[in-house]
């Protein structure tokens, strides 16, 4: 699990930096929280992290510009905005923050974040178990990004590659017990998180590739891709 909290306040990103300690501690046996107060735009995107806290109001650049990157990335962080500007909350939804806090109700906001983020991560970080050629492999499922079936094989693409192997899209579709990933083809299912938009009749992946939805999926698609973002995304304090 790594972590970055982006921030020109140095005092103020040690601060944050034991609270997000102390919570993914109790998560996770092996992570990494970057600090990044220089250099942002670079700092943050050489690096894939999961987890970025985010200030909005940097000195060197804006930090929805940051989002925006982070958004389209095949590295697909959360986003949590921390901000002592309440007035960017609205500025901030068009990089689909997981939070928005507030730096002047910093504990406050952060206990009742880090409740849902623990859900959110209970669900988006459970490994699947599958065998490829001969060995047991495990991924993250945030790390699958779309699956393709053919005949009686499946290829997963993912973070770290494709794997294929012996299965149906009915079947590991079933495995996998999860409505984030949802098949919007015969033969091909994607992570609603690794869709940059929906146009129409047309998915377009967060790595620019576009698939037509089949007439069979459409509603289903566009209705489980509105309930994910409605549940998990623009989760605002006002």
């Amino acid at each position: 699990m790594n972590i970055a909290i982006v921030d020109d306040d140095v005092d103020f990103s040690s601060e944050l930096q034991q609270y997000v300690k102390k919570f993914i501690e109790r998560l996770y046996t092996r992570y990494e929280i970057d600090i990044i107060n220089n250099n942002f735009f670079n700092n943050t995107l050489d690096k894939t992290y999961d987890i970025v806290f985010l200030d909005i109001d940097l000195k060197e650049i804006n930090g929805i510009n940051i989002g925006k990157k982070l958004l389209v990335s095949e590295a697909n962080p959360i986003i949590i905005f921390v901000s002592s500007r309440d007035d960017l909350v609205f500025s901030s939804l068009s990089v689909r923050p997981f939070y928005f806090v507030r730096k002047s109700y910093l504990k406050q906001d952060l206990e009742e974040m880090f409740i849902l983020l623990k859900t959110y991560l209970k669900e988006t970080m459970q490994l699947f178990t599958f065998d490829f050629h001969g060995r047991k492999t495990n991924l993250f499922l945030k790390d699958i990004y779309f699956i393709e079936s053919s005949g009686h094989d499946v290829t997963l693409y993912t973070k770290n590659g494709k794997y294929c192997y012996r299965s149906t899209m009915k079947n590991i579709l079933d495995n996998l017990g999860t409505e984030t990933i949802v098949q919007f083809q015969k033969s091909f299912s994607v992570n609603l998180d690794y869709i940059k938009e929906i146009e129409k009749n047309t998915i377009i992946l967060k790595n620019n590739e576009e698939f037509n939805i089949g007439r069979k999926f459409k509603n289903n698609v566009i209705q489980k891709y509105k309930e994910h973002f409605l549940r998990w995304q623009y989760i605002i304090i006002l």
